[in-house]
């Protein structure tokens, strides 16, 4: 039976326990064939990707993620998706004066990795976003360039088991909160 979107909401949670259980390319691919309808300012869709699922590039990404010693749990994790921030965002006439100067790519390569992330649990596949990323090594090591944002590692947990969540109650967080 198909889950609500709230208990999806719920159960995803940031992978920390990968296993060595294998990951097909092409879920990985419908992963992304699913998070591309997010929305973005202006449709502008600011986000190119970099894909690793073969077992040598995937080493080469964790080498590039786990520099200095951080994200050790990586280990296990079985495919990568590094998102770029696509340069060059041509607004139209109507919204260039407008927005000039706004800056709405980070913003919308946040809501791309939410539905990649959401939609990988749909699918019952587990993520970890990463945000610390050495660009430049990532860059180097695959012989690419631009800014990578995020890295998104996927795979499969060893432990399903949902984490109890401490979260603010909704009257902390709603500045103007009333319950009238």
């Amino acid at each position: 039976m198909a889950k609500s979107f709230e208990e999806l909401i719920k159960e995803r949670q940031s992978c920390r326990d990968f296993s060595d259980k294998p990951l097909k390319k092409a879920d990985v691919y419908e992963l992304i064939d699913i998070a591309k309808n997010a929305p973005s300012a202006c449709n502008s869709q600011p986000w190119r990707l970099f894909v690793t699922t073969e077992k040598s590039d995937n080493e080469k990404m964790r080498k590039c993620l786990q520099d200095g010693g951080k994200n050790g749990f990586l280990n296990g994790a079985q495919a990568f998706v590094a998102v770029y921030e696509k340069g060059g965002i041509k607004l139209n006439a109507g919204t260039e004066t407008k927005f000039a100067g706004s800056r709405f790519t980070e913003y919308d390569v946040g809501e791309f990795v939410a539905y990649l992330t959401l939609a990988a649990k749909d699918k019952g596949i587990d993520s970890c976003i990463i945000g610390w990323v050495n660009n430049d090594k990532i860059n180097e090591s695959f012989g690419i360039s631009g800014k990578c944002a995020l890295v998104v590692a996927l795979g499969y947990a060893k432990d399903k088991t949902v984490r109890r969540k401490s979260r603010s109650d909704v009257k902390d967080i709603i500045i103007n909160y009333s319950e009238e």
